[in-house]
């Protein structure tokens, strides 16, 4: 049997055992773990997504450094060769198709000089500076009969004439840049017919800066060959000194961008890479290696991305990782819940079964000392009540006015020792384990034998009773008296705890296996701090109570096997159900 004294306080206790505050504690490291988990693996997708950026672009690199060292190594070849093997590199594939490149681009360069000196005529200075943007050593302006008129610098000795051909207008451009070595004492020309003003514009090369275009636009052409898949934001090339020789912006060509980074990754002989934001604001996934050529570094070469895609994929696996996130951190605290349930209901068993085992033991020393203090009391008690009764019989006043006090006085005594006397048969009925008399009763019955019993004084007291039960409620093995007893005491509390009137509720509940029977009044109810000294003998907040009704009930409710659980609130009343268990029939 249960003694459930009052769930709120005990529960109150349980909860500084494993208290909410726990629960929400554990959630809480729940949640971080979660937390760091999910952003660790967010990390570590895109560390891989960058990873597979920079394999990819390494494979672009070795490309481009494949395709870079071909070329120069064949125009080092072209460069060390003499005339006469020459024309058979001429008709090389790699070396013809770049001559032409070269050729092209020189034409183009003499044709814009054409057209800025038709704007505005050109002076020395001007063709000085487009000198440098041409890697020329010389840029002249010729009259219609061949004579200089204007020359970004001054006469040389070494100055070659115009072709006859040109100057007699019988071809309008003439090159001179192909089927020679490139050696330092060569001079490489282009020139062409103006096409509006009179005369002729030409464009003169060393051979040492014929082989710096050469290797510009080699260099140039290997990344051209290599097609861009979308993503790719660019891809340099830049010689030793860190000079932009090939860009796939060609604004770019020509220009000096250096950092610390760049400097660092010309050392490395492993590839680098970084990230950060460009001049236009946009973010730069940047992949730079050195190259070299027969062991002598030549540069770098880099390409940049602009990770969009992988955002966008991150973005996803972040969406994912968020909902798995909730998935688990609900399904975490489902689980700490329901232990947290299960573990307060243990420790609730726990301190249900404690307060039993206090209370049995209260039951039993008092017992015996109920038995021993019975035992010496009741003795002297029954010679103190025949004494009485002979005086009372043989020792009565022969005055009148004096028998009828004399009578009341006596009978004062009388009543009084027969009230400890009542109270020692209480003591002595709690020493005494319970010899149930069991048989198959109504507990309906009884219960209306109750409200019968007390119907005449709940009456004056401006009591009323409402019953609630079922009338198919079956028999039960009960001891009718000993429960009689006990359902006696708990109405008697439950009445004087209403002085001025209100109402006793009683109702049963059937199940499979125990009967509920619930008696709820509307008193004043018990205070928390009283909660717990409900069950000690000898409490009681009653002027004449002895503070034995539910102690005793609650002996008698064990006896059955059942259980008493007691429920109060100040101001709204007290409900008390009693839970006997439905026995086997024999």
């Amino acid at each position: 049997m249960r003694a459930e004294l009052n769930l709120f306080s005990h529960t109150n206790k349980i909860k500084r055992n494993f208290s909410p505050v726990y629960l929400a504690i554990l959630c809480g490291i729940l949640l971080i773990i979660l937390i760091v988990n999910g952003i660790l693996e967010i990390n570590r997708a895109q560390n891989g997504f960058y990873l597979l950026l920079k394999r990819e672009a390494l494979t672009h690199i070795q490309h481009i450094e494949r395709s870079i060292q071909d070329t120069l190594a064949a125009l080092q070849w072209l460069e060390n060769s003499s005339e006469s093997s020459f024309p058979n590199l001429i008709f090389s594939g790699t070396l013809f198709g770049l001559e032409e490149s070269v050729a092209e681009y020189l034409l183009q360069a003499a044709h814009q000089i054409d057209q800025m000196n038709r704007e505005k005529p050109l002076t020395p200075s001007d063709l000085q500076s487009l000198t440098e943007q041409y890697l020329a050593s010389s840029i002249e302006i010729y009259d219609q009969k061949g004579n200089v008129i204007r020359s970004s610098s001054a006469p040389a000795s070494g100055r070659k004439a115009l072709p006859r051909e040109l100057v007699e207008q019988k071809r309008s451009v003439v090159i001179d840049l192909i089927g020679k070595p490139f050696k330092g004492d060569q001079l490489f020309s282009i020139a062409i017919l103006r096409k509006i003003t009179p005369g002729f514009i030409a464009l003169h090369f060393s051979g040492e800066q014929m082989q710096r275009l050469f290797r510009q636009f080699a260099i140039q052409r290997a990344i051209s060959d290599l097609t861009p898949r979308q993503g790719i934001l660019f891809i340099s090339v830049q010689d030793a000194n860190l000079y932009i020789l090939a860009h796939s912006d060609s604004v770019f060509i020509g220009r000096k961008e250096e950092d610390a980074f760049l400097k660092n990754s010309l050392r490395s002989s492993q590839a680098l890479a970084r990230h950060y934001r460009s001049e236009k604001g946009e973010e730069v996934f940047e992949v730079v290696q050195s190259f070299s050529l027969k062991n002598q570094p030549m540069g770098l070469i880099r390409i940049g991305y602009v990770p969009e895609e992988i955002h966008s994929v991150l973005n996803q696996i972040k969406k994912n990782v968020f909902l798995s996130i909730l998935f688990f951190l609900i399904l975490g605290i489902s689980a700490i819940s329901l232990i947290w349930v299960n573990q307060n209901r243990h420790l609730r068993k726990v301190k249900e079964m404690e307060d039993r085992v206090r209370l049995a033991e209260r039951l039993s020393s008092l017992g015996h000392l109920a038995a021993g203090v019975a035992h010496e009391i009741r003795n002297p008690l029954n010679a103190m009540g025949m004494g009485l009764q002979r005086l009372k019989r043989e020792f009565l006043p022969q005055e009148d006015s004096k028998k009828d006090e004399y009578l009341s006085f006596m009978d004062v005594i009388l009543k009084e020792i027969r009230r400890v006397n009542g109270i020692i048969e209480q003591f002595l009925a709690l020493s005494r384990p319970f010899q149930l008399n069991l048989s198959l009763s109504s507990l309906q019955d009884l219960l209306k034998n109750l409200i019968t019993l007390f119907l005449e004084e709940a009456s004056a007291q401006g009591i009323t009773f409402e019953a609630h039960w079922k009338d198919d409620l079956s028999p039960m093995k009960i001891d009718s008296e000993k429960l009689t007893q006990a359902f006696i005491n708990i109405m008697k509390n439950g009445m004087q705890a209403m002085e001025k009137g209100g109402v006793v509720r009683i109702e049963t509940h059937s199940f499979k296996d125990r009967v509920d029977v619930i008696i709820s009044d509307s008193g004043s109810g018990i205070p928390p701090d009283q909660m717990e000294k409900i069950f000690n003998y000898y409490y009681t907040t009653k002027e004449k109570g002895v503070g034995l009704g539910l102690p005793i009930a609650h002996r008698i409710i064990e006896a059955h096997g059942g259980q008493l659980k007691v429920e109060s609130k100040v101001g709204v009343g007290t409900k008390v159900t009693v839970t006997l268990p439905v026995q086997e029939r024999d």
